[in-house]
C-alpha cells in the first residue's frame, strides 16, 4: 500500500538535483520493479577480466548505482558505482605495471640500493576481506533514503596522511607524485597496494639514483596516459605542491569560488576524498563564477559520509561544470528540500546525475515524487527538464520519467580528466 503524500515527500526529496514539469503524480508510484542483475561482460565490454582482477557475476543494482564484487589478489572487494570501479581498475592496471618493473635487472639493483636506506612504506591492507557480507544497497542508495528522513551525516577525522620529513628532504615525495601523475593515478590514492608500490618505486629515484622518466620508460605500453587525461596546469599543481601547499591552495580556491567557510572546513576535514579530489572540486567550482549558490553543491560534498557518496558528489560537480561550460549555462543551484537543482539561464531545470542504472524501485519512485512536488512549488517553475545521467534506465523507469515531460539523455560520458 502506498504511503500518504505527507510521508512520501520528505523521503523523496533525498534525490540530488532533479527538476520537473507538471505530470501525472500517480505514474510515479505504480508498478515497482526489482533492479535487474547484469552480466559484467556486457557492462564492461569484455573487460570484466584482466591482469590482477576479475569482476564477479552477476552485477547487482539498487536502482541508482551498480554494485560490483571485484576479485583481486587481496580478496573480494565490494565497489559501488561505475565511477569507483573504473577508478579501481585504473589503479590495478598501474599496480601491475609497476610490479612488472621487477623484471628489469637494473631496476632491481636500484631497489636493493634503496633497501639499504629504508623509508617507511605504506602497508597493504584490505578493508573488505573475503567473506564480508554483500550489501544490496549502495551508499548513495542509503543516502537517498536517509536524507528524506532528516538524518544528517557527521564527518569526523582528518583527511590526508602525516608528513614524512625524510621523504620530503630526499625528494622521494615529489618523485612519488610525479610518478603517480605520469601513470594516471592519484598520488594520494586510498588503494593501499598501489600506495605502497608508489612508495617503493619512488624510493629508487633517491637511494637508487633513477629519474622518474627512466622508470616510466620501462613500463608497458598504455600505462603512460597523463598527456590525454590531465591538463598541464593541474598536473603541475599536483606534482609541484607539497600536501600542505596543495591544501592551502585548495582552500584559497574555494574562497575565490564563493564557498562558505563551514563548507570549506567540512570538505577539508572529510576523510572520504583524497587531497587531489578536494582540489578538483575547488577548481571545478571556481570555473563557474557566474553560477549562484554554488555552496549548495559544496555543502553536499562536505557531508559525504562514505567513499561511495564522496565519489558520487565529486563526479556530480565535475558533470555540473562540464554541462555549464559545454551544454547550457546554469544561472543558479536551487536548494529544494535539501536537494540541489540546476536552474538554467533559459529557465529549464538541469538534472545532472552520475547514475549507473535507474530502475523504478519504491525508493526511486518516492524520490521523483518529492522532486516533482518541490520544483512545481517554486515561484517560477522550470519550463522544461533536461534529465542527464551517465548510465542507463530500465524501460519502466524511462516510461515513468518521460510521462512527466522530461527529456532524457542517457550514457552521457564523464569528461576526460582524473575523475572517472
Amino acid at each position: 500500500m502506498l504511503q500518504p503524500d505527507s510521508f512520501l515527500k520528505p523521503i523523496a526529496i533525498a534525490f540530488l538535483g532533479l527538476g520537473l514539469l507538471a505530470g501525472p503524480a500517480h505514474a510515479l508510484t505504480e508498478n515497482y520493479e526489482t533492479p535487474p542483475e547484469a552480466d559484467p561482460a556486457k557492462i564492461l565490454d569484455g573487460k570484466q577480466l584482466g591482469p590482477g582482477y576479475a569482476v564477479l557475476n552477476p552485477v547487482r543494482s539498487d536502482g541508482f548505482l551498480r554494485i560490483y564484487q571485484l576479485q583481486t589478489d587481496q580478496g573480494v572487494e565490494q565497489i559501488e558505482g561505475d565511477g569507483l570501479l573504473k577508478l579501481r581498475l585504473a589503479e590495478i592496471k598501474a599496480l601491475v605495471g609497476l610490479e612488472s618493473l621487477k623484471n628489469d635487472a637494473s631496476f632491481v639493483d636500484g631497489l636493493k640500493e634503496a633497501a639499504k636506506k629504508p623509508v617507511e612504506f605504506v602497508e597493504s591492507t584490505v578493508t573488505d576481506p573475503v567473506g564480508t557480507a554483500k550489501s544490496t544497497v549502495s551508499g548513495v542508495g542509503r543516502m537517498f533514503s536517509r536524507i528524506g528522513r532528516g538524518v544528517e551525516a557527521a564527518v569526523t577525522g582528518n583527511a590526508g596522511s602525516p608528513a614524512d620529513l625524510a621523504k620530503a628532504i630526499t625528494g622521494q615525495a615529489e618523485a612519488r607524485r610525479e610518478l603517480a601523475v605520469e601513470i594516471g593515478v592519484d598520488p594520494y590514492t586510498f588503494y593501499q597496494p598501489l600506495s605502497a608500490k608508489l612508495d617503493e618505486t619512488a624510493s629508487v629515484t633517491t637511494a637508487g639514483g633513477w629519474t622518474v622518466s627512466a622508470i616510466t620508460a620501462l613500463l608497458p605500453g598504455g600505462i603512460i596516459i597523463n598527456a590525454t587525461r590531465t591538463a598541464d596546469n593541474f598536473r603541475n599543481l599536483i606534482v609541484d605542491s607539497t600536501p600542505s601547499e596543495l591544501e592551502a591552495r585548495t582552500e584559497e580556491t574555494f574562497r575565490k569560488a564563493g564557498i562558505s567557510e563551514p563548507s570549506i572546513q567540512a570538505i577539508k576535514a572529510n576523510p572520504h576524498f583524497t587531497l587531489s579530489e578536494k582540489t578538483v572540486i575547488a577548481y571545478r567550482l571556481q570555473a563557474m563564477p557566474s553560477v549562484q549558490n554554488l555552496d549548495v553543491l559544496a555543502a553536499r560534498a562536505g557531508e559525504a559520509d562514505s567513499r561511495t557518496v564522496a565519489y558520487f558528489q565529486l563526479r556530480r560537480i565535475v558533470l555540473a561544470e562540464t554541462y555549464h561550460r559545454t551544454v547550457s549555462g546554469l544561472g543558479k543551484i536551487e536548494e529544494i528540500g535539501g536537494v540541489p537543482v540546476g536552474i538554467r539561464l533559459d529557465g529549464q531545470a538541469a538534472v545532472i546525475l552520475p547514475l549507473d542504472s535507474v530502475a523504478w524501485t519504491e525508493t526511486v519512485a518516492r524520490t521523483f515524487a518529492g522532486v516533482h512536488e518541490g520544483l512545481g512549488a517554486l515561484p517560477f517553475p522550470p519550463t522544461a527538464v533536461d534529465f542527464l545521467i551517465t548510465g542507463d534506465l530500465t524501460p519502466t523507469a524511462a516510461e515513468r520519467i518521460t510521462s512527466l515531460g522530461w527529456d532524457i539523455t542517457g550514457s552521457y560520458p564523464m569528461p576526460e580528466g582524473p575523475v572517472h
